[in-house]
């Protein structure tokens, strides 16, 4: 049996954002400080535990988006839409069901075939009324005006919203995901969606990840922090933007 590895430095490759983090502590590979073991008890742990999962959750989306911007050819950009339902949409099923419907349509619209060639993410948000909409971002999609994809939504409006001059897509996009996501009909289910297909990031530690980190150049960050956390110790945090 393998000896467990103590990840003393981690880098992160998302698309052309780069994280690098030094631990003081550290953690045992395959554990981070949210395995605790501890019973969710109390009102207050309830809301500590979903603010938790919610960090984690825009976290994982934040690098898939960065992961998979720009992969598509020079002349395909990522684009950024909210769907609305023109009727009063509140359930998750009966929405992602029109949701499946449509992404058939489109898919079929832009690749002229069945098979399932539309790559996206898609986060789920609720109006103060209560009704459903979507924040999506399509990473492999031509141009295409705003009306004519309306139609073939079909459910409502469509907005689509330039995202060329966006440093950070995925953060952009993520800022979506808010306190709103506590609501009980995400209790249990994602509150956001992706295709499948779709290319992950890339992690390196120890070794490998001091390695990568002193090939970046300095001139590159864009945001660094320092900051202690009771089960890694003090944290080094550095973003780096690279060109794509």
């Amino acid at each position: 049996m393998s000896e467990i590895e103590r990840v003393k430095s981690k880098v992160v490759v998302s698309g052309n954002i780069v994280e690098v983090y030094t631990y003081s502590e550290g953690y045992l590979q395959g554990f981070t400080s949210s395995n605790t073991g501890r019973t969710v008890e109390t009102s207050s742990d309830m809301e500590k535990y979903r603010q938790i999962t919610l960090k984690r959750a825009q976290t994982d989306l934040r690098r898939l988006i960065n992961a998979n911007v720009f992969l598509y050819g020079e002349r395909i950009r990522p684009k950024f839409v909210t769907f609305t339902f023109a009727d009063d949409i509140q359930d998750l099923d009966t929405a992602h069901n029109y949701w499946e419907k449509f992404v058939k349509r489109f898919n079929y619209q832009v690749f002229q075939t069945k098979k399932s060639s539309l790559k996206y993410s898609v986060v789920v948000e609720f109006t103060k009324k209560g009704r459903i909409h979507y924040h999506a971002v399509f990473y492999n999609v031509k141009y295409i005006k705003a009306d004519k994809l309306a139609e073939i939504w079909g459910n409502g409006f469509v907005k689509i919203t330039a995202i060329d001059d966006v440093s950070n897509i995925g953060a952009y996009i993520c800022k979506y995901m808010s306190k709103d996501h506590a609501d009980e009909r995400l209790i249990g289910r994602k509150c956001y969606f992706n295709s499948r297909g779709l290319y992950k990031p890339t992690e390196y530690i120890n070794k490998n990840a001091d390695t990568f980190a002193e090939c970046l150049p300095e001139e590159k960050i864009t945001y660094q922090s320092t900051f202690e956390n009771e089960h890694l110790g003090v944290i080094t945090y550095k973003q780096y933007k690279l060109c794509i």
